[in-house]
């Protein structure tokens, strides 16, 4: 998760680093201009599954109060395609808050539109769709990362949920937690981090799925490294792989 060039003025940026300043911790955000963040995914025995793009479009504000959308795109290990989202973010006080509902919603769209093209579906098809996606509602929030935290801090639960027509997806966090504070190296350097595990749930009508999530933070960048487990069973590892632009 995780998965920036920015469109934003340079009196945006100066904006941004004076936030952080005064509240003596910078973000767990980009904050250069330019920047563009690589990462691979591998299962657990380092197996490639899929590699991501994240760039940061769009910036207002700053992180006292502000909005920024991330595009993020993925490839499966052939080096296609998969997925292109923009992902929102809001600041408050410091606090990096993903718009979950805004992303999901968008998730569902691109999702819906790539599978109707791949079947080739017509113009008409496409219409009714379309017409079914905006009786969409999608609802919640994901809080985020403070930038003033501590090991063994709390973080704030979430929960979002979908309901398209006679299907509902609920995806929640719970225990979230700062479990301590490492260096940690992966392909993109070497990082100073603090460490966040949190329980996710993903239910619908049809499944229910657990798992744990250990995350690697970093000031000025977000993350760093990730895992996911299936309670005992690493499943997935995502690094940061490459750092690209912020000069």
């Amino acid at each position: 998760m995780k998965s920036f060039p920015f469109k934003v003025a340079a009196v945006s940026i100066f904006m941004v680093h004076a936030a952080a300043a005064v509240q003596g911790q910078e973000p767990f955000f980009p904050s250069k201009a330019g920047i563009v963040l690589q990462y691979e995914d591998r299962d657990a025995s380092g197996k490639l599954l899929s590699s991501t793009t994240d760039s940061l479009s769009t910036f207002s504000g700053d992180f006292t109060k502000g909005y920024a959308t991330m595009v993020s795109t993925e490839s499966n290990q052939d080096g296609k395609t998969t997925a292109h989202t923009g992902i929102q973010f809001r600041f408050v006080d410091g606090e990096v808050i993903t718009d979950i509902t805004a992303t999901m919603e968008e998730s569902l769209k691109e999702m819906v539109a790539q599978s109707l093209a791949a079947s080739g579906a017509s113009e008409e098809d496409m219409k009714e769709m379309g017409a079914v996606l905006d009786q969409t509602t999608v609802s919640g929030e994901c809080r985020g990362i403070p930038a003033d935290i501590s090991e063994g801090m709390e973080l704030p639960e979430y929960s979002a949920e979908v309901k398209l027509m006679f299907v509902k997806v609920k995806v929640s966090s719970k225990d979230r937690k700062v479990s301590g504070r490492e260096t940690v190296t992966v392909p993109a350097g070497t990082f100073d981090c603090f460490v966040v595990e949190e329980q996710m749930t993903v239910k619908s009508m049809f499944m229910s799925e657990k798992s744990s999530m250990k995350t690697w933070y970093a000031r000025g960048i977000g993350v760093v490294k990730e895992e996911t487990w299936d309670k005992k069973k690493l499943v997935c590892v995502s690094e940061l792989t490459a750092i690209r632009g912020g000069e």
